[in-house]
């Protein structure tokens, strides 16, 4: 919260961070929840928002984050 990153974006974007995962499909049903996963995944989210989840024991140290 203290980043006020949207939990969709960070969910998003995260999975895609991962070199193990070369691909994944989001569902959705209309056009609009389509945008707005597109809006996501361009959703600025700081490189201290991930270092703060490593921090606080909510991500491994060495797990793959968006750059």
């Amino acid at each position: 919260r203290a980043h006020g990153v949207p939990l969709p974006a960070a969910a998003l974007q995260f999975v895609v961070a991962h070199p193990a995962i070369p691909s994944f499909c989001a569902g959705t049903r209309t056009v609009q929840q389509l945008e707005q996963n597109l809006a996501w995944f361009s959703y600025p989210i700081p490189g201290e928002f991930w270092q703060d989840l490593k921090k606080n024991g909510l991500l491994r140290e060495d797990a793959p984050v968006p750059a």
